[in-house]
């Protein structure tokens, strides 16, 4: 409202922006979601029903007593399907990710999907649409859906011709209209068998660092029954940007071979959900930890209830450690996050600064256990306002493995300490302050 009264101009165009609850409201809007989702998920059923013994197995025998909330919390606020028979393998640079990606496209016999954040028209990109074109024309159905705002490198002469080829394009929401509301998931799926989930956009800076020296970040690939669960998610949105509706079992493989047991959800947050899911497993993560958690994430503008649960976990004095880029792309949370940084350390949190490069990873660990990776970073833009989406490991291998991944980057950074917060000027505090005025759409 002061915005409104001092800058009336400049705060009605602010409100339109920004200010303007976008959410779902009506009923009759949720209940046709709902329909919707009631569709997809009885394509899901013959997954549900093979996993359900696995799932009760799962719930009586974890050796992490926790599993059994984390379970019922996203399968309630999130409606997350737990699936046990997957297998996955974690990348930690774009090169690896890119060079399988390219090579499952390439063997691809039916469909190929993505939902991207950002889709640039580059180097990269080029070689995946040469690819994307033959698979077009030799029968394969080929969809991609890019954020309108996160799109809008994607030249249109690309466009164009991908479309001649058959592939179907269409952007998620108005590039202006829903400015605060973006798609900001990054996922592939291939037959409906392996997907691809994680930080990763679509640009040759996840190869060669961009304009930084490196750029780290964090993907994932699935082969298994997780990946339908993924499929009912773009088909979900897909249909809501274009109508189309796809909700045929031809998209759900049913021959897929069972590989050895990883149990995970897909936990999925955005403007039409009912619940803030990404943030609610967030800190229940935190609150359920007995001995340590590890976060990445590029950017820290987070809610209070994080804050508490981070400051509470470190006062009862475990291991708690948060990583960030020490390698600004964004100034403004970069430095708003200064602002969090002095009464987390005084309750015994470990912050550290990631300088080799930028980092873009969005990952969590805890106690060899459970372990996330996804889209969401830690602030309250995707919290409370972007689609995201997550996957959720109850695996101690996969748990270990981003254990040592978290603990490798500490050579690559800087641990901060209060003293560095005070040795701060008074120009710089304010600086940070005004910055953190921004947090709540940062």
């Amino acid at each position: 409202m002061l915005v409104l009264i001092l800058v009336p101009i400049i705060g009605v165009l602010l409100y339109l922006f920004f200010g303007k609850n976008w959410r779902i409201k009506s009923k009759r809007e949720f209940r046709k979601r709902i329909l919707i989702l009631n569709k997809l998920n009885n394509l899901l059923r013959n997954v549900s029903e093979e996993d359900e013994e696995e799932t009760k197995i799962l719930k009586r025998h974890s050796s992490h007593p926790q599993n059994y909330e984390l379970i019922n919390l996203l399968s309630k606020n999130s409606r997350a399907v737990l699936t046990t028979s997957n297998r996955i393998k974690i990348y930690q640079s774009g090169f690896e990710k890119f060079k399988d990606l390219m090579k499952d496209l390439r063997n691809a016999k039916s469909s190929i999907h993505f939902e991207y954040f950002i889709w640039r028209s580059d180097i990269l990109t080029k070689e995946i649409h040469d690819i994307l074109i033959k698979k077009a024309k030799e029968g394969v159905e080929v969809r991609i859906m890019y954020d309108a705002l996160g799109g809008f490198l994607f030249k249109r002469t690309d466009k164009k011709r991908l479309k001649k080829a058959g592939v179907k394009l269409h952007s998620f929401s108005n590039k202006f209209l829903t400015l605060n509301y973006r798609n900001h998931r990054k996922i592939a799926i291939i037959d409906g068998n392996i997907s691809y989930l994680g930080g990763m956009n679509m640009g040759q800076e996840y190869i060669d660092g961009g304009g930084y020296k490196f750029w780290k970040d964090t993907h994932m690939k699935i082969i298994g029954r997780a990946s339908q669960v993924l499929q009912t998610i773009f088909i979900n949105d897909w249909y809501h940007a274009t109508k189309e509706k796809m909700f045929s079992r031809k998209y759900f493989p049913t021959n897929q071979k069972t590989f050895h047991k990883l149990p995970m959800q897909i936990a999925i947050s955005g403007p039409d959900s009912k619940w803030e899911s990404i943030n609610q497993l967030y800190f229940s993560l935190i609150n359920s930890v007995d001995k340590y958690i590890y976060i990445r994430s590029p950017y820290f503008v987070p809610d209070r209830s994080i804050i508490m649960a981070l400051k509470t976990a470190a006062l009862r004095g475990l291991d708690v450690r948060l990583m960030v880029t020490g390698v600004a792309d964004k100034k403004i949370p970069y430095w708003a996050a200064f602002t969090f940084f002095r009464d987390l350390m005084r309750a015994g949190v470990k912050i550290y600064h990631y300088n080799r490069g930028l980092m873009h990873s969005k990952t969590i660990v805890l106690d060899d256990q459970i372990s996330t990776v996804g889209t969401a970073n830690m602030d309250s833009r995707s919290f409370f306002l972007n689609y995201e989406l997550n996957a959720l490991m109850y695996d101690k291998k996969t748990a270990i493995k981003l254990r040592d991944d978290f603990l490798e980057d500490l050579k690559y950074s800087k641990r901060l300490y209060l003293s560095d917060y005070n040795s701060f000027n008074i120009f710089v505090r304010i600086r940070n302050s005004l910055a953190r005025l921004f947090s709540p759409i940062l």
